[in-house]
């Protein structure tokens, strides 16, 4: 099946392809439980994690303590990196979405690392670029996109990056909550269940073994472009 939609900056970096071997040895392993806050924005950027297991939500706080979800990172993704270029405080918050296990590093012992071994610097650049191209769809799906379609346009995302292809469809191998679809998207979770109950009632997507499937690309494309009548 040809991709009606090429886009792989969805706002899930699961399992990312870094080789941090060479930084295991830097830091402590850490357990958390899901809902457990790993740091605060604003608060100082004393330590760069490293995503173990789990995931972890980033977000933004507006002064009156709105939130807005960047991302959903997983193993493999970095957190707190905003430390590596002297940056004294943590740009966003953090939180755990489940059970999860973070390797802690001091950011000075993460910096030397980053300034004297290349793939470590590769690693940590793609990273940064795969961040920035998820800030920008944000900042697109925002200024033009009703909820409906960035619903819509975040699910035809994690078909890009995570389906898997068979039979005519594209099942995505990544799970998610409704809730986390809402935080990510800047909607609410009653508009996220309304928005995939509508698309499963026109048979553009269907739920498989807890996984979710596009059974018709072509519409849920059309769905972006046009928005969805709930």
């Amino acid at each position: 099946m040809i991709s009606f939609f090429d886009d792989k900056t969805s706002p899930w970096m699961e399992d990312l392809p870094y080789d941090w071997r060479d930084v295991y040895s830097l830091g402590q392993s850490i357990p958390y439980q899901k809902h457990e806050t790993i740091f605060h924005q604003d608060h100082a950027a004393k330590h760069v994690y490293m995503v173990l297991q789990g995931r972890i939500r980033l977000f933004l706080t507006t002064p009156s303590g709105d939130e807005k979800a960047i991302a959903i990172i997983g193993r493999n993704g970095l957190l707190g990196e905003c430390g590596l270029f002297d940056h004294p405080t943590f740009n966003n918050g953090a939180i755990t979405a489940s059970k999860a296990t973070l390797l802690k590093v001091p950011v000075e012992r993460f910096k030397e690392a980053f300034s004297t071994n290349l793939t470590i610097a590769h690693n940590v650049l793609r990273f940064l670029d795969g961040k920035n191209r998820i800030l920008a769809s944000h900042t697109m799906q925002l200024s033009f996109y009703s909820a409906a379609q960035r619903i819509c346009f975040t699910l035809m995302q994690l078909g890009s990056t995570y389906g898997k292809e068979g039979n005519g469809k594209r099942v995505i191998t990544v799970r998610f909550t409704h809730q986390e679809l809402a935080n990510v998207v800047g909607t609410s979770r009653v508009t996220v269940a309304n928005t995939m109950k509508e698309l499963e009632r026109k048979h553009i997507l269907s739920k498989e073994g807890g996984l979710y499937v596009i059974e018709d690309e072509a519409q849920l494309y059309r769905s972006v472009l046009d928005g969805l009548s709930l």
